[in-house]
C-alpha cells in the first residue's frame, strides 16, 4: 500500500517554490588561496545579483570581505570571470557600479587590506580588467585590460598589462596585437610569465598559443617566443570556411598555463588523440614543445566563457591534482607528473570546477545529485573534506528528497545524408515522494538546452529542473552535438550545421523517451537560455515536437548575431553557421524570426534590456511578427538584466510565468500561487487578448 497521492503529472504540489532558487542561494564564481585561507567570489540573487568576495579564515570562519557597495564583477568578453586576486591578505577585485558609474561600469581594480575601504588602483576610464596575477617583489599587478575607447578588428582591444599595485604609474604592456589574452600566470621565481592568446575567427577551445616571456627588474616582457599553438597541417576544405580560417591560425586549444613548485610550466591542450577524436589533457612544456602527462578520453579544463577556469594545481613537484570530465560528469584523480599514473580520489561530486590547490590542501566547487553545490575544503593527504560554504544552505529535508541521480543515456540521430551520429543526454523522471501520476498517463517531458552553445549540461542537482520533476515533468537534459566533455571532434560537429544538429538531437531524445514509454508524445516543452534559446526556438519553428516552449534571451535571427555581439562572439556564428555575409541564405533559413508562420506552438519569452549577448531587438521583432500573425506569445522584459538574470524578483518571476504558461498550454493547474503570464491570441482562436 502506498502513502503517495495521485495527481496529474505536472500538478503536484512540490516543497521547491520559485523562491528557493533564489532566497539565500548563491552562486560560486571564482576561488583564490592565499597561505590557508580560501577566498571566492559569490553571487547573490537576493541582494540583486551583487558579487561579493568571500573568505575563510584557516579555511575554516566564513565571511565577507568585500563591503557593502561593491561588486566583484568583470565585463571584459562581455561574460566576465577572474573578477578576484589576493596574494598577502591584500584583495583585488574589479568593481562593478551601474549606478555610479552608467557610462562604464565602474570596472576599476581595488585594492582591499584588512581595516580599510578598498582604494582604486586604476583610473576611471573605458577599462575593463580581469585575470589578475598580483607580483609583490615588482609592485605590480598583471592583468588582461580590454578598452573600449580603442579598437581592433572593430572590437575592443585587448592587451596584457603590468599594473602599479599603488596606481602611481602608468600600466606597462606586456604583450599587444593579438585580438584576445588569457591566464597570465608567474613562475615562482618572477623571472617568466606565460599567458595563452588568440586571433579570429578563432574560439579559445578551438585554437590558442601559449606564449612565455622574461620578465626584467622593471616588469617589461623580454623574449617573447610562442610555444604550441601551430596551423593545421591539412585543412578539409569541405569544412565551413570560417573554420578553415580558424584551423589556420592554431589547430590546437590550450589553456591553463600553470607553473609547477619546482618551475616546470605546464598546460592543457586538446592535441592528444585517442579512439580518432582529441582530447583536451595535461602537457609538460620541455623547452619548445609540448609533452603529454595523461592519455584520458577526457577534457581536462572547461570552455574559456568566463575568465579564471581552473582545472588543476600541484601537491608536489611529483604529483597533481586535477579535475576532468568524461561522458558529462566530472571526477578527480591525482596524477603523477612523471608517469601519467592517475589515482582516483573518491568523492560524491559530479560537477568540479575552480579547483585550487595549496600546501596540504585543495578547495573547489563541488556539485552533486543528491544536494547544494559547495564550497570544499580537501585534505590532499588523507583526502578527507568538508563543505566551507553551501549554495543552498537552508535546503531542507523534503527538497532534498526529490532530489535523484540522473539517467545517463545515448541516442543515435540520422542524419540528412543517411547516416548516423551518436548524441547523449541526462535523463532525469519525476521525482516526488509524495506524489504519482495516475496509471494511464504519462509524464510531460521538458527539455532543456543548454546555453554556449559549446557548453555541457551537468549530473549535479539543480533546483531548476527539480523545480520540474517535483511537481511531475520529466526532463531530458541534453548533451548535444557541440557540447563539450566528448572530445573536439563531437564539439566541432556543430560548425556550420547550428540550427540544424542540434535541433535533430533533441528530437530524437525526445523520441528515444516517447519509445521507452517514459513520457507523453504529445506534451512536450523546450526551455533554454541564450544559444539554448535559439535551440528551443527553432524546435518551435523547424521541427513538428513541441506544445510549448520558453526562451531566455534567446536568439530569434541568426543575422544579427553575425553583425552585431559581444567581443568574444564576434566571429562564432559565422563558425556555427557560415560566413557572413556570403552565407546569408542559410541565416535566414535557420531563423525562427523569418518563418515564425511556421512556429507550431505558444511561446513564452524572457529577456534583460541590458543584454550586450543578445540585444532586446531580437525578441522584440520575434514578439511583434508573433503578435500581428495571432500567434500565441507571452513575454517579459527585465530593466537591469544582462546576459543571464542575477536579480531574484526577475528569476522567480519568470519561473512562475513559465510554469503557470505550461499549465495554460498543456491542461493542467499547478499547484501554488503563481504569476500568471498575459498570453496573447490564446486560446487558439481568441483575439480579445489582443
Amino acid at each position: 500500500m502506498t502513502d503517495k497521492t495521485t495527481e496529474k503529472y505536472g500538478a503536484w504540489a512540490s516543497p521547491i517554490a520559485p523562491q528557493a532558487l533564489v532566497a539565500g542561494v548563491k552562486k560560486f564564481e571564482q576561488i583564490q588561496l592565499d597561505d590557508l585561507d580560501i577566498y571566492w567570489v559569490e553571487g547573490r540573487p537576493d541582494e540583486g545579483g551583487r558579487s561579493v568576495v568571500v573568505r575563510a579564515a584557516q579555511g575554516e570562519i566564513v565571511s565577507d570581505v568585500t563591503p557593502l557597495g561593491y561588486n566583484a564583477r568583470s565585463l571584459v568578453n562581455s561574460y566576465g570571470g577572474g573578477a578576484m586576486s589576493v596574494q598577502a591578505g591584500t584583495v583585488w577585485f574589479t568593481n562593478f557600479a551601474s549606478k555610479d558609474f552608467p557610462d562604464t561600469h565602474d570596472q576599476r581594480i581595488y585594492a582591499l587590506r584588512d581595516g580599510q575601504f578598498p582604494q582604486p588602483v586604476t583610473p576611471r576610464q573605458d577599462a575593463r580588467f580581469s585575470d589578475m596575477v598580483p607580483d609583490h617583489d615588482r609592485g605590480l599587478i598583471y592583468a588582461v585590460q580590454e578598452r573600449g575607447d580603442t579598437k581592433l578588428h572593430g572590437q575592443a582591444q585587448q592587451t596584457l598589462v603590468a599594473l602599479d599595485m599603488n596606481g602611481k604609474a602608468l600600466p606597462l604592456t606586456i604583450a599587444e596585437g593579438s585580438d584576445f589574452y588569457a591566464a597570465p600566470a608567474l613562475s615562482p621565481d618572477g623571472r617568466q610569465l606565460a599567458w595563452i592568446t588568440w586571433d579570429y575567427p578563432s574560439m579559445p577551445w578551438d585554437g590558442t598559443r601559449l606564449q612565455l616571456a622574461d620578465i626584467d627588474e622593471a616588469g617589461n616582457a623580454r623574449n617573447i617566443r610562442t610555444i604550441g599553438g601551430a596551423p593545421a597541417k591539412h585543412v578539409d576544405p569541405a569544412l565551413n570556411p570560417v573554420l578553415q580560417n580558424a584551423l589556420r591560425y592554431s589547430d590546437e586549444a590550450i589553456a591553463e598555463p600553470r607553473w609547477g613548485p619546482d618551475g616546470t610550466l605546464y598546460c592543457v591542450s586538446d592535441r592528444l588523440e585517442i579512439d580518432g577524436t582529441r582530447w583536451s589533457n595535461l602537457h609538460r612544456v620541455d623547452g619548445e614543445s609540448l609533452t603529454a602527462i595523461t592519455r584520458v578520453a577526457g577534457d581536462f579544463t572547461s570552455p574559456l566563457w568566463r575568465l579564471g577556469v581552473s582545472s588543476y594545481g600541484f601537491i608536489s613537484d611529483q604529483k597533481a591534482l586535477c579535475a576532468f570530465t568524461s561522458d558529462g560528469v566530472w571526477s578527480l584523480a591525482v596524477v603523477d607528473l612523471t608517469s601519467g599514473n592517475m589515482t582516483s580520489v573518491d568523492l560524491p561530486y559530479t560537477a568540479i570546477s575552480q579547483l585550487k590547490v595549496g600546501d596540504g590542501f585543495a578547495a573547489f566547487v563541488g556539485g552533486r545529485f543528491d544536494g547544494p553545490s559547495a564550497i570544499v575544503r580537501l585534505d590532499t593527504g588523507d583526502f578527507s573534506f568538508h563543505e566551507l560554504q553551501s549554495a543552498s544552505p537552508d535546503m531542507d529535508a523534503k527538497v532534498r528528497a526529490c532530489l535523484v541521480a540522473p539517467e545517463t543515456i545515448s541516442f543515435d540521430v540520422e542524419n540528412p545524408d543517411g547516416s548516423t551520429a551518436r548524441s547523449h543526454a541526462f535523463y532525469h523522471a519525476p521525482s516526488n515522494p509524495g506524489f504519482e501520476g495516475p496509471a494511464d498517463e504519462r509524464p510531460p517531458l521538458v527539455i532543456v538546452i543548454h546555453g554556449g552553445p559549446s557548453a555541457s549540461a551537468s549530473a549535479a542537482a539543480s533546483l531548476d529542473i527539480a523545480f520540474f520533476t517535483s511537481r511531475g515533468f520529466a526532463v531530458l537534459d541534453t548533451n548535444y552535438r557541440g557540447s563539450t566533455g566528448f572530445g573536439r571532434a563531437y564539439r566541432q560537429s556543430l560548425y556550420g550545421e547550428w540550427g540544424v544538429v542540434d535541433v535533430a538531437d533533441c528530437v530524437a531524445g525526445a523520441n528515444y523517451l516517447v519509445a521507452q514509454d517514459k513520457v507523453d508524445r504529445y506534451r512536450i516543452v523546450s526551455r533554454g537560455g541564450s544559444a539554448g534559446g535559439y535551440t528551443t526556438l527553432a524546435l518551435a519553428t523547424f521541427a513538428n515536437l513541441l506544445s510549448a516552449g520558453a526562451s531566455y534571451y534567446g536568439i530569434s535571427d541568426l543575422q544579427m548575431i553575425a553583425q552585431d555581439t559581444d567581443k568574444l562572439e564576434a566571429y562564432y556564428a559565422p563558425l556555427l553557421v557560415g560566413p557572413w555575409p556570403e552565407a546569408q541564405k542559410i541565416y535566414k533559413a535557420r531563423s525562427p524570426l523569418f518563418h515564425a508562420d511556421e512556429i507550431s506552438c505558444p511561446l513564452i519569452i524572457f529577456q534583460g534590456l541590458d543584454d550586450p549577448v543578445v540585444p532586446p531587438p531580437q525578441a522584440h521583432v520575434l514578439i511583434d511578427t508573433m503578435v500581428k500573425r495571432k500567434l500565441p506569445v507571452a513575454w517579459e522584459f527585465y530593466k537591469g538584466e544582462g546576459h543571464g538574470f542575477r536579480q531574484s524578483a526577475h528569476i522567480t518571476g519568470s519561473l512562475e510565468e513559465e510554469l503557470s504558461f505550461y499549465g495554460s498550454v498543456l491542461g493542467f493547474t499547478p499547484a501554488g500561487h503563481l504569476k500568471q503570464p498575459d498570453i496573447k491570441n490564446w486560446p487558439l482562436g481568441d483575439e480579445g487578448n489582443d
